[in-house]
């Protein structure tokens, strides 16, 4: 028996891998995997395993690591989240803090009332420093903050220790919940119920899930669902989109006996098909499984802050142990060692910790105005040092709508004749470039006329008309008819065939999303270095279409493995800045994990293509992308900013305490600095939406108003 569960407040991947592996352990499990990016933990039992006493294992096991994350068998409400009993223990430590301040405790024991208060406040942090330092050996900056709480109160400074111990948890609070922002708003793709089929039982269709389906059964699609299965037509004729499944636009139509592939969408009547493959056999499935793979290779972004944080930790930590090791061999040891101290209260990335999470808060809320959803943090750094980006071509840059350019006669065959042999020649097929000959051909054909019709997908067509024998389609299908093509035209074109001659061809044209010379122009001047195009097009005729968007690394002739290939060779030389891909169909979802990140449009894109995405747009509009990259940079230089301006202030007062005597007072200055440092660097963050001057200006009108 299989069973899922949902997991968030996961705050660390590698505790959660370290409780899965004893998950594993555990006697009714058979295995356990974990899907990060929808966040669902798979679980398979053994044969007559005690469900109930199985699953409370499960829960207790991940508890052990961590007992703020939360599991259930349903989708969880993310935005509801503060464990009731460290509050409850951090109210009875300032309880106790307010007791020893009392006069009812001797002043020779006050320090016992303040270590157990501290103690009491601290479980949070205590727990942390447990699991990075302990279970995973790391150092970040939670030992930082226990350090420098321990030299406030080493000092004797016990209302310091809990200033530094409340700052950071208000600082962790929020950045638990900037991280969790997004997937709220994007719970609804990421926590999709179990895909289900409609199963033909005798006369009752019945919704089963797509994993009991097996060969041999009989399922019904209706219009507008999803093929879910590799399978075979019994009853029905339709058409059938593959657009969902390739970088190409075009539809089939089925009858019975008609093979379809899994992805497609059946766009017209209702189909009854019998089940050929199961659902881990299909190219659904394939894709789907390829994707994953390259997802848990994909390569991923810390929070510049945490970056940062972790060598800042080191630097300061060693210099601080320095100045209590000189201590033993100073004439004024107790100089160094409240120098040391110091140090360690003032350190504290006060700046890091409060607006940071608060410029990730501002970006997410802004993007979600402009009708944008950024998943996670790590998108906004990579974004920050974005340098090439890289588009598919059909149904992004352009409509996926071509239209006869030019009519290309060989030697002096009338260009009435070309056209029409097209039309007749395209007849029965309905993708793109069978319409755009259609709605070109003004003329009426006499289908009675129509004898025979065979279509090759991707290739062209052979019809027998009235007579003659008509072959349509690309040069190397003509080939294969024995029609010899005598065409120099480098562009996109269909060729067209009679009687085993070769009669010209039709030169299209594909049409541009209207606000794509725009977006290009003002996507190079938010220093993105390269602007490219990945296609499996030939290059001739992709440069061709794209010609008024001015891009001149354009990638043609390309399958799913070659743009993956690209992206990895372009991350390879960029070396250390980043690589974004915007696609829409579940194929290039693999594309999309390669890269570092990625843009789908949610309107006319798969569920499992916005899965993937690092951000859905939620409107087909090519503005949206400029917008948000032009967000995400602008936040990231905030950010920098703000980390800058942190660390020469604190650099500023370990320059001055290294070279001047400091006495107690000291301590409290340097803490009133590197607050007032903080403070304006949340004021940096509301630039990320305003300018300062703005918000002064509002800030005045405000006042005036409330005076009057």
């Amino acid at each position: 028996m299989v069973k899922n569960f949902f997991i968030s407040h996961v705050e660390n991947d590698s505790i959660l891998k370290k409780a899965i592996e004893d998950i594993n352990l555990l006697p009714d499990i058979e295995k356990v995997t974990y899907h990060s990016f929808q966040q669902k933990l798979k679980v398979t039992f053994v044969k007559d395993a005690d469900e109930k006493m199985a699953t409370k294992d499960i829960i207790d096991v991940i508890h052990n690591y961590d007992d703020t994350i939360n599991i259930s068998e349903k989708t969880l409400n993310i935005d509801k989240k503060i464990n009731k009993k460290n509050v409850l223990l951090f109210v009875l430590g300032l309880v106790m803090y307010a007791i020893s301040y009392t006069q009812y405790i001797p002043v020779e024991y006050k320090w016992v009332g303040y270590l157990i208060g501290l103690l009491l406040c601290s479980i949070v942090l205590i727990k942390k420093i447990y699991n990075t330092v302990i279970v995973e050996r790391k150092i970040n900056e939670s030992l930082l903050i226990a350090l420098a709480i321990i030299g406030a109160f080493v000092i004797k400074d016990y209302l310091e220790a809990l200033i530094v111990l409340a700052i950071y948890l208000v600082a962790d609070y929020l950045s638990w919940k900037v991280s969790n922002l997004a997937k709220k708003d994007v719970s609804d793709i990421l926590h999709k119920e179990e895909t289900l089929v409609y199963k033909l039982n005798g006369k009752v269709v019945l919704p089963t899930p797509i994993k009991e389906i097996k060969e041999e059964d009989i399922i019904v699609v209706r219009s507008g669902e999803v093929v879910p299965l590799y399978s075979k037509v019994l009853e029905g004729k339709s058409t059938i989109d593959m657009s969902s499944v390739s970088n190409e636009n075009f539809e089939e139509e089925v009858v019975p006996g008609s093979i379809l592939k899994s992805g497609g969408v059946n766009i017209e009547k209702p189909l009854k098909l019998l089940v050929l493959k199961r659902y881990n056999e299909g190219l659904l499935k394939e894709i789907i499984t390829k994707t994953e793979e390259a997802m848990e290779l994909k390569k991923g972004f810390a929070k510049t802050s945490a970056s940062i944080g972790s060598i800042y930790v080191k630097v300061v930590g060693a210099i601080a142990l320095i100045l209590f090791l000189l201590s033993f061999f100073s004439d004024n040891p107790s100089q160094l060692i409240y120098k040391g101290l110091i140090l360690l209260a003032v350190s504290c990335p006060w700046a890091m910790l409060l607006s940071t999470p608060i410029a990730y808060n501002f970006a997410f809320s802004l993007a979600k105005k402009l009708g944008v959803l950024i998943k996670h943090t790590g998108s906004i750094d990579a974004i920050g040092k974005l340098s090439t980006l890289f588009f598919t071509k059909t149904g992004i840059l352009t409509t996926g709508e071509y239209k006869v350019k030019e009519i290309l006669p060989y030697k002096n065959v009338k260009e009435e004749f070309i056209l029409t042999y097209a039309a007749i020649g395209e007849l029965q097929a309905k993708h793109p470039i069978a319409n755009a000959v259609k709605k070109a051909m003004t003329k009426e054909l006499n289908i009675e006329l129509l004898e025979k019709y065979r279509e090759e997908r991707g290739k062209g067509a052979m019809a027998l008309y009235g007579g003659k024998t008509i072959v349509v389609g690309t040069e190397d299908f003509l080939q294969e008819q024995g029609v010899e093509v005598i065409n120099d035209y480098k562009g996109t074109q269909i060729h067209v065939g009679v009687d085993g001659q070769y009669i010209g061809s039709l030169a299209l044209e594909e049409s541009l999303k209207p606000e794509g010379v725009e977006v290009v122009e003002k996507l190079k001047q938010l220093k993105i270095d390269k602007v490219s195009v990945l296609t499996g097009e030939r290059k001739q005729g992709a440069s061709e279409v794209l010609a008024p968007l001015n891009i001149s690394n354009i990638y043609g002739e390309l399958n799913i493995e070659d743009k993956v290939n690209r992206i990895k060779r372009e991350q390879k030389r960029l070396n250390g800045k980043t690589v974004a891909f915007v696609g829409d169909t579940i194929s290039d979802g693999i594309v999309m994990a390669a890269s570092d990140v990625s843009f789908a449009f949610l309107k006319g894109s798969l569920d499992r293509v916005t899965q993937i995405a690092d951000i859905v747009l939620m409107k087909e509009d090519l503005n949206l992308i400029y917008k948000t990259i032009h967000l995400g940079k602008r936040t990231y230089n905030i950010i920098t900013q703000n980390i800058i301006l942190s660390l020469l202030t604190k650099l500023g007062i370990f320059v001055y305490i290294m070279f001047n005597d400091v006495s107690t007072g000291f301590l409290i200055v340097a803490i009133g600095i590197d607050l007032f440092v903080s403070l304006l660097t949340i004021i940096n963050c509301f630039r990320i939406t305003k300018r300062v001057g703005d918000i002064i200006v509002s800030i005045k009108e405000k006042f005036i108003r409330n005076k009057e």
